[in-house]
């Protein structure tokens, strides 16, 4: 078959063997220009032209109609998506959280502004640069500290006493970590290393913003036995959401034929055994976001090699 010069417009009427419902292409051209050519690892070249190098990774016309299919199952949260997700974090899970701490009437009718007032005692810090707390903070109107590093980098370079010291200096007794999403959960143990070594007497409150099944079963179980400690997501990712085979999937048919897929595209994406096919850690995650494409989401959407070009290229750390 020859290579895809546009999407053809015959698909958005495929049969049900395609896996492709009916306007599945109009669909993903409506999705590309509103929401998808936000991506900014690749803000400058359109949606649509990434997206035909991608399925001309395929001579098949089946398998380029089953990438279609998956990239119809991902979710992509763009600029505006997270903005409401800061809000409603603010609103509902540091809300909550601050009541319990300081005991706040929840009926007072200054409850709004005592939150806020409480909440900007609080240092809030994200654990990875990935966070864009400075967004965070001013879509919902708070100030807190003037310094406000990531904890990766606080338990790779930081200086316990001078924390402790920064710490004092601005009466500060609760902490909030922050991070944009959680996939296996990985990122956020050396945080909880460091807090637990070095920071038992204060209060913390671990929120990613969206965590996945595997990520929240681990924080879960790490945060359970440490006092002082509260973990509260925003957003659990459902387990039928994540990428599965068998009778555990809430696609079977579909998942099948992408395993299939998976498998023989493997050596093409330099990928070592089948299941890391399924991102970090096998997390299977259908996910990316307008600032980059998780590690834990299908290999398929951002591995980049000499023989594979990807929809949505993931910027590493060196």
């Amino acid at each position: 078959m020859s290579n895809l010069t546009e999407l053809p417009v015959e698909w958005d009427y495929a049969s049900e063997t395609d896996h492709l419902e009916a306007g599945s292409v109009s669909f993903i051209k409506f999705l590309g220009r509103k929401l998808y050519q936000e991506y900014e690892p690749n803000q400058f070249q359109v949606f649509e032209d990434r997206l035909i190098s991608w399925l001309n990774n395929l001579d098949d016309e089946r398998d380029q109609k089953l990438l279609l299919a998956l990239l119809i199952e991902l979710f992509f949260m763009g600029r505006k998506e997270f903005e409401a997700l800061y809000r409603s974090v603010y609103g509902g899970t540091l809300s909550r959280w601050i009541i319990e701490q300081d005991e706040l009437n929840p009926f007072s009718t200054t409850i709004d502004d005592e939150i806020k007032y409480k909440l900007n005692a609080c240092w809030i810090c994200p654990i990875t640069d990935s966070l864009r707390i400075n967004s965070f903070l001013k879509v919902n109107g708070l100030k807190t500290m003037e310094h406000r590093p990531d904890w990766k980098s606080l338990v790779k370079f930081g200086d316990k006493d001078k924390i402790r010291a920064y710490l004092q200096k601005n009466d500060v007794t609760k902490i909030i970590l922050l991070e944009d999403f959680v996939g296996s959960g990985t990122q956020v143990q050396d945080a909880l290393d460091f807090v637990e070594k070095h920071f038992r007497d204060l209060n913390f409150l671990i929120c990613p913003l969206v965590v996945c099944p595997k990520g929240d079963e681990k924080i879960r179980e790490r945060t359970q036995s440490l006092n002082g400690i509260d973990y509260s997501p925003g957003m659990l990712i459902p387990e039928e959401a994540m990428f599965k085979i068998g009778s555990a999937s809430a696609n079977p048919e579909l998942n099948a034929k992408i395993w299939d897929l998976f498998l023989r595209l493997q050596d093409r994406l330099d990928a070592p055994n089948p299941e890391s096919m399924l991102g970090f850690k096998k997390t299977g995650a259908q996910v990316v976001m307008y600032s980059n494409c998780p590690n834990n989401t299908l290999t398929i959407f951002h591995r980049e090699s000499i023989s594979w070009k990807p929809l949505f290229p993931r910027v590493n750390r060196v």
